[in-house]
């Protein structure tokens, strides 16, 4: 595994271009393009859950059924639930849906005590992680809790898959995940395409990430998140074989990936599911890592399939 000086990180300061693990050999010339970001349906005023560290945003659509699931999305790393929109849009008309915003990120700001340089100098310390998928787990559980759910179908887009498999693999918050799709999901750091930072498509989308922000956060420090998700991103996951075998969700869980994923090797497309006793796997035609934006109709559709 790639090793990393924390202070070469920090130099990355409001870009974290420089920081993924290793370089993979993977490119496409075709890669399909980054549709502009959507809106959730009625742009909703949404709630807020607090939590440690955070105001947790969150937002309802569709119509509570109790013959039907509640379906949590959770959406893709330093963007916000808006990117689950054309998505929403659809399933909505069928499913009781919920959309949150990860800490730090869209409308859920941090409002921790703790500076940046407090922060940091915990996170050398070995059995402390203030910025992982577990806590984004948690913190959808909260969420849940907050909403008197018990149990939905999650479903996690990039970081946001990351934090659904993070979910399984914790037996305190394994229960609350009654079945979960995933899409653009990875393993390892060294599952990472660095390539991908050389891509038209990372490059806009990170335009894209600093102008969202100032939107919603107009007084937010998006350094500190860029910087701490920077850290998040060289350093985890790192999920074995045996941690990932103790998810035993089976059939009730669906990895996919887009046919043109560009942001992770494309051997986790075989590995992951591999690890996985009895997961499902989908590879989704003419789509990338941002398939929820380029293809919302046929996202929808596997969704609605693994609901059924």
């Amino acid at each position: 595994m790639a090793s990393f000086k924390l202070t070469t990180l920090l130099v990355a300061g409001t870009s974290f271009l420089t920081v993924y693990a290793r370089l993979v050999p993977q490119g496409n010339p075709l890669l399909p393009s980054l549709p502009p970001t959507p809106k959730l349906p009625g742009d909703p005023k949404g709630s807020y859950t607090t939590v440690d560290g955070a105001e947790i945003w969150h937002a309802e659509f569709g119509t509570k059924s109790k013959s039907k699931l509640p379906v949590l999305m959770l959406h893709n790393a330093l963007g916000s639930s808006d990117y689950w929109g054309s998505v929403v849009e659809l399933i909505m008309k069928k499913h009781y849906v919920i959309v949150m915003d990860a800490r730090g990120q869209g409308r859920s700001p941090l409002v921790t005590n703790k500076d940046l340089q407090t922060w940091l100098d915990k996170f050398t310390n070995p059995n402390v992680r203030l910025f992982s998928f577990d806590e984004y787990a948690q913190d959808a559980v909260k969420v849940l809790k907050d909403l008197q759910i018990e149990k939905a179908a999650w479903v996690g887009w990039d970081a946001g898959a990351n934090t659904v498999l993070a979910a399984l693999m914790n037996p305190k918050l394994a229960p609350t995940v009654d079945r979960a799709f995933t899409t653009g999901a990875w393993h390892n750091i060294e599952a990472n395409n660095a390539n991908y930072m050389k891509t038209s498509i990372f490059k806009k989308y990170m335009e894209r990430v600093h102008v969202e922000y100032r939107f919603f956060q107009p007084n937010g420090n998006l350094k500190s998140l860029l910087t701490k998700w920077a850290i998040l991103k060289s350093t985890w996951p790192r999920w074995t074989k045996s941690d990932l075998g103790k998810i035993t969700l089976g059939p009730k869980l669906t990895l996919s990936w887009g046919e043109q994923e560009e942001a992770i090797d494309l051997k986790e497309v075989k590995e992951l599911p591999g690890y996985i006793q009895d997961s499902k796997l989908v590879v989704m035609p003419g789509v990338s890592h941002f398939a929820p934006l380029q293809d919302a109709t046929q996202f929808a559709a596997a969704l609605e399939t693994f609901l059924e």
